[in-house]
C-alpha cells in the first residue's frame, strides 16, 4: 500500500493593489459549477456586513485553497464609499477519490454522508484529489465526532493499493483512533456451504483487535471468497459488514454472503498459446469434466502449465483466466489467456568460489551446452541431484544465481555456495 501525490492549488489577486479595511457589501463567486455562491462565500470565512483588510481577503482566498475543493482561487474587489464587493473566480475540483468510513461504527453510511454534507459542500462519498481535500474533511468528521461526544480522534490516510494485474484505484481512507474500537465477535449466519464457524477461522486472529472495515472487506473479498471458489462456488460474494454495538463490549461484526450454486468444470478455451498445444496444455492442467471448480485445483494446475512452458525455454510464460459461468446447468467454461514470451537459451555456467577442478567436474556434469533451449526443470533436477548435497569446509550450501538476459533471450548461471 503506497501514499499518491496531491495536487497543489494556485492562490492569486485579480488587481495589483489591496484595499483598506471596507464593510463587505457583496461577494460573488465565478467559475462554481457543483458548490452554490453561499457555500463558497460560508468556506471563505468573509462575513458580508463586516469590515476585511487586504490581509483578510487574501487569508480568505488561502481558506479557500486550504479545502482542496478547488484547482485555483483567485480574487477581486471593486469598492464605494466605505464598501467593497469581494469576487471569488475559482476552478473547482474534481471529485475522482472514493471516501472510506473505516471505523465510524456510530454511525451508518448514509446518516454519516448527509452529516458531512451539510459542512463539506456536494460531498457524494467521494472527495478531490487536492493537497488539503483529506484534512478538511477530517476536521470536518471531528466536528461531527465532537457534537455527538463520541470519544476519539479522526485521521485519514491517502492510499493506493497494488494488486496482481493492475493498481485499485487510490482512496481516502477515514479512521477514528485513541481510542479505536475493538471487535467483539464475528458472525456469519447466512453461511451454508461452508459452516459458519469454519469460514470465521480465518478472521480469529483479528477478535479483540482494532476494527477496520477495510481489513474485513478484504479479507472477505480475498481469503473468504477463496474458500468459497474451491468449491466452486464462483459467485460467492460478500456485501459491506455491518455493525453492532449492543451485542458485546465493542463491535459485533456480521459478515452478510451470497452463495450462489456451486459450478463443475466444464471445459478450457486456450488462446495465446502457440508452443503447446490446447491438447497438452489441458493434459498438464489436470481438470476433468464434471468434477468441482476447484479454483485452488486450478491454480495448482496452471503452475504446471508455468512449468510445462519451462521446459521449452519459456521463463516468462504466464496464464490468467476468466470463468464462464452457465447458470442453468451449473458448470463453468474457463477462457485461458496465455502470454508466452520469448524463448531462452543456454549460455553459460560458471562455479567462481569453487577450486577449478571441482567447478570443471561439475559444468561436465552439466548437460545444457551454450545456445540450447534453457530447461527450467533440468535446472531444479541438477540441482537436487548434483548441488543440494555438496558442502563446503564451512558448511555453506550451493545456490544457483540466474542472469536473465531479456534482450538475447540468454540464461546464464552462477553456482555459489553461501
Amino acid at each position: 500500500m503506497i501514499g499518491f501525490r496531491a495536487t497543489a492549488v494556485t492562490v492569486g489577486l485579480l488587481l495589483a493593489q489591496a484595499p483598506s479595511a471596507a464593510r463587505v457589501a457583496s461577494i460573488q463567486v465565478k467559475g462554481n459549477r457543483r458548490y452554490t455562491a453561499q457555500e463558497v462565500s460560508r468556506l471563505s470565512g468573509l462575513e458580508i456586513g463586516k469590515p476585511a483588510t487586504a490581509a483578510d481577503l487574501t487569508a480568505a482566498a488561502n481558506q479557500l485553497a486550504a479545502t482542496g475543493l478547488f484547482n485555483e482561487v483567485k480574487y477581486s474587489y471593486t469598492t464605494g464609499p466605505g464598501q467593497m464587493t469581494v469576487t471569488f473566480d475559482v476552478q473547482e475540483a474534481a471529485w475522482t477519490v472514493p471516501v472510506v468510513f473505516d471505523n465510524f461504527v456510530w454511525m451508518a453510511d448514509a446518516e454519516l454522508t448527509a452529516a458531512l454534507r451539510e459542512r463539506v459542500p456536494s460531498f457524494d462519498g467521494t472527495a478531490p484529489i487536492n493537497v488539503g481535500a483529506g484534512e478538511f474533511i477530517t476536521r470536518e468528521l471531528q466536528a461531527i465526532l465532537d457534537a455527538k461526544q463520541i470519544p476519539g480522534h479522526a485521521t485519514f490516510s491517502a492510499q493506493v493499493e497494488l494488486r496482481s494485474g493492475g493498481t485499485v484505484p487510490p482512496r481516502y481512507l477515514f479512521i477514528v483512533k485513541d481510542p479505536t474500537p475493538k471487535v467483539c465477535a464475528f458472525h456469519a449466519p447466512a453461511a451454508s456451504a461452508i459452516p459458519e464457524k469454519e469460514l470465521l477461522v480465518a478472521l480469529a486472529g483479528a477478535l479483540g483487535g482494532e476494527y477496520s472495515r477495510y481489513f474485513v472487506s478484504a479479507a472477505s473479498d480475498g481469503t473468504l471468497v477463496d474458500m468459497y471458489r474451491r468449491k466452486g462456488f464462483w459467485r460467492a460474494a460478500f456485501a459491506t459488514p455491518a455493525t453492532n454495538l449492543k451485542e458485546c463490549d465493542g463491535v459485533a461484526v456480521t459478515l452478510n454472503v451470497t452463495e450462489g450454486a456451486s459450478y463443475a468444470w466444464d471445459r478450457a478455451t486456450w488462446t495465446g498459446n502457440a508452443a503447446l498445444a490446447p491438447d497438452a496444455l489441458d493434459k498438464t492442467l489436470g481438470m476433468k469434466a464434471g468434477e468441482v471448480a476447484d479454483a485452488s485445483k486450478i491454480q495448482s494446475g496452471l503452475r504446471d502449465v508455468a512449468g510445462a512452458y519451462g521446459h521449452l525455454g519459456y521463463l516468462t510464460a504466464s496464464a490468467g483466466f476468466e470463468p464462464r459461468l452457465d447458470d442453468q446447468t451449473h458448470r463453468a467454461t474457463f477462457a485461458m489467456a496465455v502470454t508466452e514470451g520469448p524463448q531462452f537459451h543456454m549460455g553459460t555456467i560458471g562455479f567462481p568460489n569453487l577450486r577449478d577442478a571441482d567447478a570443471a567436474a561439475l559444468t561436465k556434469k552439466w548437460r545444457l551446452k551454450p545456445g540450447d533451449v534453457f530447461d527450467d526443470a533440468y535446472e531444479r533436477e541438477f540441482y537436487a541431484q548434483e548441488l543440494a548435497p555438496l558442502r563446503t569446509s564451512n558448511n555453506a550450501r550451493a545456490q544457483i544465481e540466474r542472469d536473465i538476459d531479456r534482450g538475447t533471450h540468454v540464461v546464464n548461471l552462477r553456482v555459489v555456495f553461501k
